[in-house]
């Protein structure tokens, strides 16, 4: 096996080795031209390529990043902290990686652009009427006690002192800063702002839009997060949000499933051959194997 150092070095130096232009070479280490183009490829959007690398600095700050990233990894080599065989596979799954995103943007760029978005987008904003058309909205602020890691017997306990609490006339935000375990309500003190029906789970909205006065509060709401009190503030109704206006947003959001969706489909195939081979595979046996390499202890 080649030592930590050898390996380091013949990646360092195999592109300049090949046909690049050294750039910089400090300590051993070389960055060649194209260890920069496809450190800029990766990092730059296309649209961005002219005015990124035109940036005062841009191109020495990359080098240095190049620089940097190998000083380190050839010192974490050395000491022993990543292992010869693990550097070997990253150094290829990366590459791995790079093709198969250039297959897949290959074979899915047809499909992608045979698509009628606008079509699709019409059909997105219809389905979506519920948010998007004429609708109701309540604006309300709630209380959580959380359900996870707690007994059924703690939950209600806590729930009880609440309730009490609250037709003692204690001020509902001051309760919400003591009692609840919503993880924002510390910087919005339990505000959730004007929410729309379907925004929220359907016993919390079923009660909070059957509130009707500034002040009131509801009894305690359970969902599958744990248990709510909600206080409504006020009620107003909102006129459809003129389709032109989100267009194009809903035709970024339809084509970002559709690449997801295609890039799956593409890959399928590929699933289906590999998946005999693993068939008959003893994954306990193997599992443990695998968990006495990562946690040698174990």
């Amino acid at each position: 096996m080649l030592g930590p150092r050898v390996v380091l070095t013949l990646l360092c130096l195999l592109p300049a080795v090949l046909r690049a232009e050294v750039l910089l070479s400090v300590n051993g280490i070389k960055v060649s031209d194209d260890d920069l183009y496809f450190y800029l490829k990766e990092f730059l959007a296309p649209q961005a390529y002219e005015s990124g690398v035109q940036k005062p600095d841009a191109i020495k700050n990359a080098l240095v990043n190049l620089y940097v990233v190998r000083r380190a990894a050839r010192i974490a080599a050395e000491e022993g902290l990543v292992a010869d065989d693990e550097i070997a596979y990253r150094q290829r799954d990366g590459g791995y990686r790079v093709a198969l995103s250039a297959f897949v943007s290959d074979r899915t760029s047809t499909a992608l652009a045979a698509t009628d978005w606008e079509a699709l987008a019409d059909e997105r904003y219809m389905m979506e009427q519920d948010i998007l058309g004429p609708r109701e909205q309540v604006d309300v602020q709630h209380l959580l006690i959380d359900s996870e890691d707690r007994s059924f017997a703690e939950l209600m306990s806590l729930t009880l002192e609440v309730q009490a609490r609250i037709d003692a006339g204690d001020d509902f935000t001051s309760l919400v800063l003591e009692y609840s375990d919503d993880p924002s309500a510390g910087r919005n003190e339990g505000g959730l702002g004007f929410i729309n029906p379907g925004q929220t789970h359907p016993a919390f909205e079923k009660m909070a839009f059957s509130l009707t006065e500034p002040g009131q509060i509801s009894e305690p709401v359970l969902t599958s997060f744990g248990v709510h009190f909600i206080r409504f503030n006020q009620r107003r109704s909102r006129d459809a949000i003129p389709q032109d206006m989100i267009q194009k947003r809903l035709i970024r959001a339809i084509k970002k499933e559709r690449e997801s969706a295609l890039k799956g489909e593409v890959l399928a195939p590929f699933r289906g051959e590999a998946w005999p081979g693993v068939a008959d595979l003893d994954e306990a046996a193997i599992a443990e194997r695998v968990l006495r390499r990562l946690v040698p202890e174990s």
